[in-house]
């Protein structure tokens, strides 16, 4: 298995959901430290729970990265499903409280679809990414000709240059906002992006809305929904008002950070978790 699970905290006797964190491109479940720390547990929300985190091969934690056949094969989702399920089976109440970031969000979202209406998820704190994506100009304006990112942080995958390796890995920094551990190694994790070539084929079928996905705002389950400005691109307009309109939902947009506010502005995110949960 690629994905490593990782049983952080030890509750005895527990009876609560327990708490299960996804992280995103390109960071580890260290961005999550602050969210889980001694103090933090005997917060209301945290007390009394299990907690555990699903790491994605990463350059920091297990650099052990999934070959192009298998993320072609979508192992990385089927290997979540099948962590979800378990953890699921396991707990209390057979239901999850999860906490997710980027494409930890994106893999929640995919299993909650594939699972709905019965998917075992308590509560849903979704960073960053919506319930569903759309590439198309009537959606995103001209915002949209900004997933050709894809193209570009893919390019370390398929061409082993130090130079371009450098190039991408400062473009996450300088125009995404990113810092983190052995930043200059960011390039290691752009596996992520191997569909970013498919985008020269793409392009004009999906901003033109060919790839148009039905959007997905019947979760049963109650949605914390944040994100930065940047972001937008990942959600979508009806996901939003579904969230603002629904009464166990909350949407909150942090307009002053970038695309890593989870691990950069833990205080801010904490302060609107403790309430939703």
């Amino acid at each position: 298995m690629y994905c490593m699970l990782e049983h952080l905290h030890e509750e005895p006797d527990a009876t609560r959901s327990p708490l299960v964190l996804l992280h995103g491109f390109p960071d580890s479940p260290r961005m999550y430290d602050a969210y889980v720390r001694a103090g933090e547990r005997e917060q209301p929300w945290l007390r009394g729970r299990d907690i555990y985190a699903i790491a994605f091969p990463n350059r920091l934690t297990h650099p052990h990265f999934p070959k192009l056949s298998e993320l072609v094969g979508d192992v990385l989702r089927e290997e979540v499903a099948r962590l979800f399920d378990d953890l699921a089976a396991a707990s209390p109440t057979g239901k999850l409280v999860v906490i997710a970031h980027d494409w930890g969000a994106t893999y929640t979202w995919a299993y909650a679809r594939a699972r709905h209406p019965h998917a075992p998820i308590e509560k849903l704190v979704a960073l960053s990414v919506g319930s569903s994506f759309r590439y198309d100009l009537g959606e995103h304006g001209l915002r949209a000709l900004g997933w050709f990112y894809a193209l570009f942080f893919s390019l370390p995958y398929y061409v082993r240059v130090p130079l371009l390796q450098r190039a991408v890995s400062e473009a996450i920094q300088r125009s995404a906002g990113y810092r983190g551990e052995h930043a200059d190694r960011l390039h290691q994790d752009c596996y992520h992006y191997w569909h970013g070539p498919l985008w020269l084929v793409r392009w004009p079928f999906a901003l033109l809305g060919a790839e148009y996905q039905k959007p997905y705002t019947d979760f049963p389950f109650p949605v914390l929904y944040i994100r930065s400005p940047f972001d937008r691109m990942a959600s979508t307009d009806a996901f939003e008002r579904a969230v603002r309109e629904r009464e166990d939902c909350r949407f909150r947009l942090f307009e002053d950070v970038n695309h890593w506010f989870p691990a950069q502005h833990a205080d801010r995110v904490l302060a609107e978790v403790r309430t939703f949960l």
